[in-house]
């Protein structure tokens, strides 16, 4: 049924509430984010639609301002069918952008129109020349919509996506609090380094905290997936799926910000994919997995498919803790060795504080079946890392300590069994089964 068809549940109230319960909490620093349920009775639920006079984009935009609890999701009959949402289509009416594609707003709204009608037939090419050279100019007006405090964007039961860009979170002057991503399938139009409009999927900045990114997918972004800057802090990422991502999550953009101190993440049970056909052009190194500077992040029980080096960096006394992540390689499609790999791919943290625990790199196939006979132990380190996990609250340091595994093959198909948008239910839902029921239904692909 519909979200608003319940002969049980008659108030946005109760609706949101079962929705905040059925998704589950979060662990680690994100643990207070609750998004748009307000315990307190005033929350408020917005169902994005295809009827009506207003675009999804403006509705989106529209529901997201301003601080009210709001938890928005997308009619489940209007978006049962896969519909694609591209915030940039809020700026097509602007006779800057109009001029940059050389088009019409009608074609701008309609980007494959717009590919039609200039020759560009090919899927792959049309989203290059359209969102990679003629939006690649930082001095048009699109930007990243402002999610404002307390809000829910929640895809379930919807086969809505975002297109080329997502959301910030806070501006640079001012943050957002108590914000949860959900359920959202983000497919960008490939990486350019340095883009002009800066494509973040999810931007996270100034002091913004509370924040829940989770069972996401990410494809082939401009840019970031999600990028935590300026000082926000207490974000949790978990059981997102990242696929052919370059720069994952940068934690930091200068040096000089003495605010991102307070940087604190947690990523657990992240899938950061690279398909075998990108494994040598995305192979060179940088990936952000995260780029910290001066802040923290606890990294548990995360899949790391073909990277092949400098995984992560660490900047001006950044402190990592790795437990129990795992690397596999597809020996089917390079000829880099566990020596190469086990000395190449945590190579920039000098500059910080790195302790890595329980992780190890293998050989695997294309399908993540590891080869258990060959592999090497991860063993870099700088600095002295401090007990990250003492600052969660006991309920997160309990759930952490029942459904943490040993890096393994049970751990890599637990993870591409419920990470991303289309995934079994993780153990955060209390509707979930425990993960021995959900290897028991049998292998899902990695990649």
């Amino acid at each position: 049924m519909n979200w608003r068809d319940s002969a049980e549940l008659d108030t946005d109230q109760e609706i949101v509430e079962c929705l905040w319960q059925t998704l589950g909490r979060a662990v680690g620093y994100g643990e207070n984010a609750s998004g748009g349920y307000d315990p307190d009775g005033n929350s408020k639920l917005t169902v994005i639609s295809k009827s009506g006079s207003t675009s999804v984009e403006q509705q989106i935009v529209d529901a997201i301002n301003g601080d009210a609890h709001n938890w928005i999701v997308f009619d489940k009959f209007d978006f049962a069918e896969e519909s694609e949402v591209a915030l940039y289509r809020n700026y097509c009416d602007a006779a800057s952008v109009q001029n940059a594609i050389g088009g019409t707003e009608a074609q701008c709204l309609d980007y494959r129109q717009w590919c039609e009608t200039n020759g560009y037939t090919a899927e792959s090419a049309c989203l290059a020349e359209f969102f990679n050279k003629r939006l690649n100019d930082g001095n048009l007006p699109i930007r990243n919509p402002l999610i404002g405090s307390n809000k829910t964007i929640d895809g379930r039961l919807s086969k809505a996506y975002f297109r080329f860009s997502g959301f910030a979170i806070g501006t640079d002057s001012n943050g957002s609090d108590n914000v949860v991503l959900t359920h959202l399938d983000f497919r960008g139009a490939g990486h350019t380094e340095d883009h002009g409009l800066d494509p973040d999927m999810i931007r996270a900045t100034s002091g913004s905290q509370d924040l829940w990114i989770h069972k996401n997918t990410f494809e082939f972004t401009g840019d970031s997936a999600f990028d935590i800057k300026r000082g926000a802090h207490h974000v949790t990422m978990s059981f997102n799926r990242l696929l052919d991502v370059k720069r994952a999550s940068l934690h930091g953009s200068s040096d000089d910000r003495a605010e991102n101190a307070n940087i604190r993440t947690t990523m657990h049970h992240n899938a950061f994919v690279t398909r075998d056909a990108l494994y040598d052009t995305f192979g060179s190194g940088g990936r952000r997995v995260p780029l910290i500077r001066r802040g923290s992040s606890h990294m548990f029980n995360n899949l790391f498919m073909n990277y092949r080096r400098e995984l992560l960096s660490l900047r001006v006394g950044a402190s990592v803790l790795w437990q129990d992540n795992m690397l596999l390689v597809n020996k089917g499609i390079g000829t880099d060795s566990l020596d190469y790999l086990q000395a190449n791919l945590v190579t920039d943290i000098d500059g910080g504080n790195f302790r890595v625990e329980g992780t190890r790199i293998w050989l695997a196939d294309a399908a993540c079946n590891l080869d258990a006979a060959d592999f090497r132990d991860l063993t870099a380190a700088s600095g002295a890392v401090a007990d990250l996990p003492a600052d969660y609250s006991q309920d997160s340091r309990d759930t952490i300590t029942a459904q943490k595994i040993a890096a393994g093959q049970a751990l890599a198909d637990y993870i591409s069994a419920t990470a991303g948008t289309g995934g079994e239910m993780p153990f955060n839902s209390p509707l979930a089964n425990d993960q021995d029921y959900v290897l028991g239904l049998g292998k899902v692909a990695c990649q």
